[in-house]
């Protein structure tokens, strides 16, 4: 979701160049080039060019930046629009905030994750991102609320879990989303806990609703439990999950695809929302929707 910076490319291309200067000289001097020697098998190959690339550079090197500039290149490698490399500190960081215990900077940096605004017995409820322990609040701004407007506008996804918990705020049982892993077979993913399945329903969407929170809009619509307003969403329908490197960074990878409960696969795709709204107007549009469904 976030596009990678230039530097990443151009240090990629400075260890190639370094590699290249290195073979190079080894090969073109007055001496007889050695014998090519066959690779390690012990896996220290990277570490082992980092380590003549630092030494033979015309300058200091930093060997952390060559390793991570390599995992980088190999995660490009992939294919993977989603894959990424995260150095120790920033995967450290990046824990911590969907812990809900980072000071990232959020979208709603003035009420955390979750807020909750009640007027005249509409309950409006956003949720800024999925987050550990979003679900539960969320189940309780819905306790004793008689409509609800779900705001995910702006809303980049986090765990799966929670989007999961978040609807089944709103349903009684049945499925919430299809996932479909690269190495195992499609797992409907029901219903944690009954939820309230008859309170009116309002989610407000929009081009930033993406990933988990398109899980929620989706399941939503798709089981006939809410109304969408605003306007349609990015369409990312992959999970990624990390694999943790001992010096503490990771490389996260896409690990499945899910779909709604009526089978429609968002990636690319996204939600076109039931009522077309812009920026300015989706709540009050959303207020009508509800007194409508209230009978207000």
């Amino acid at each position: 979701m976030v596009s990678r910076p230039r530097r990443t490319v151009r240090g990629a291309a400075l260890v190639a160049a370094l590699l290249g200067g290195y073979t190079l000289g080894a090969m073109s001097g007055s001496a007889a080039p050695a014998p090519i020697q066959p690779a390690a098998s012990d896996g220290r190959v990277l570490d082992d060019a980092v380590e003549a690339i630092a030494a033979a550079a015309d300058g200091p090197v930093s060997r952390t930046r060559l390793r991570e500039v390599a995992l980088t290149a190999m995660v490009r490698e992939l294919g993977d629009p989603w894959a990424r490399y995260y150095p120790p500190q920033e995967f450290a960081d990046f824990t911590a905030w969907l812990d809900g215990e980072g000071k990232t900077v959020r979208p709603d940096p003035e009420s955390g994750d979750v807020s909750v605004r009640r007027e005249d017995g509409l309950t409006v409820i956003r949720v800024a991102v999925f987050t550990h322990g979003v679900g539960a609040r969320v189940r309780e701004g819905v306790a004793g609320s008689t409509a609800v407007m779900l705001d995910l506008r702006g809303n980049p996804g986090g765990l799966l879990a929670e989007a999961v918990e978040t609807a089944s705020a709103f349903l009684a049982d049945g499925p919430v989303v299809t996932y479909d892993g690269n190495s195992s077979p499609p797992e409907v993913i029901n219903v944690t806990r009954p939820g309230d399945s008859r309170i009116p329903v309002v989610v407000l969407v929009d081009q930033g609703t993406a990933s988990a929170a398109e899980v929620v809009a989706g399941s939503l619509r798709d089981r006939d439990r809410a109304i969408l307003v605003g306007s349609p969403t990015f369409g990312k329908g992959t999970v990624q999950e990390p694999v943790r490197l001992p010096d503490g960074s990771a490389v996260e990878l896409t690990v499945g695809r899910y779909e709604t409960p009526d089978g429609h696969n968002l990636e690319g795709a996204g939600i076109e929302p039931d009522v077309a709204a812009g920026e300015s107007d989706a709540e009050e549009r959303a207020r009508v929707v509800l007194a409508g469904l209230t009978g207000a």
